[in-house]
């Protein structure tokens, strides 16, 4: 239950300090800040500004009981509310980007030069290259290193597929042993229906990152060893020589 609570206050847009301070105040009931400080072992300095910030977030409300001022989580009508008004939000927002794309697709195809190289960091850098394969208008095709589920997110990464379904792409991988290694040991998965795989012995081909090819891009994610980073490389020759190599080793891997 307070995994849920806490992944329903992120959602919110609560960090981890007040998700702690309004978890104190559901626990405990109304506090001042001097009792929540002992609750949550955040100094009272640091508190003021937390409260503050969950105030204007409208999650929690200040109480005056005989000239002390004390604060306390706000109803449950309110969180609904909240809920509410971020639903209208995200419909909002999904109007609105069909529009927005292409207005800013075409921006982009008249500012910017045909030769890209994109920099990515940290798990959200990652995501968001992940995230970019779902714009593909060609097949899908790469190399696997690892299950990417084990860092960007198992639900991140379900999302991902049922939009990949959904939107009738097509994709293709490779991997060798270290994948199986990653998961201890092979498992009987059926191919996705939009998606085949192969794999090669990692004595006649090391992958040691994840690649994806698709339309003009080549995309290179790392994120093992204390190196967290992306590139995607958007060069109509770089790309299209990518493809041809994976074809290459493609056609001598094995089925899966």
């Amino acid at each position: 239950m307070t995994n849920q609570l806490s992944e329903f206050l992120t959602a919110l847009d609560l960090d981890d300090r007040e998700i702690l301070t309004y978890q104190s105040l559901i626990d405990h009931g109304i506090l001042t800040t001097l009792e929540l400080s002992r609750k949550t072992s955040i100094p009272r300095t640091t508190l003021y500004r937390i409260i503050a910030s969950l105030k204007s977030k409208g999650v929690v409300e200040d109480i005056v009981e005989e000239y002390v001022s004390k604060v306390q989580a706000a109803p449950l009508s309110r969180l609904e509310y909240l809920v509410a008004e971020q639903k209208t939000k995200a419909d909002t927002l999904q109007i609105l980007f069909p529009n927005i794309k292409k207005i800013i697709s075409h921006s982009q195809s008249v500012a910017q030069p045909e030769t890209k190289v994109l920099m990515y960091r940290g798990r959200e850098g990652i995501r968001q290259m992940v995230w970019n394969v779902l714009e593909a208008k060609s097949e899908v095709c790469g190399y696997t290193y690892r299950l990417l589920d084990e860092f960007v997110g198992k639900r991140f990464m379900n999302r991902w597929r049922e939009e990949f379904h959904d939107r009738k792409l097509k994709g293709r991988d490779i991997l060798t042993e270290e994948y199986y290694r990653s998961i201890g040991g092979k498992k009987n998965d059926a191919d996705w229906g939009f998606w085949k795989t192969r794999y090669i012995n990692e004595n006649l081909l090391t992958i040691e990152h994840q690649m994806d090819i698709y339309d003009n891009v080549a995309g290179i994610y790392n994120w093992h060893e204390g190196e967290v980073f992306g590139v995607e490389i958007h060069n109509e020759k770089v790309s299209r020589m990518q493809r041809q190599i994976f074809e290459i080793v493609w056609a001598a891997a094995e089925e899966k």
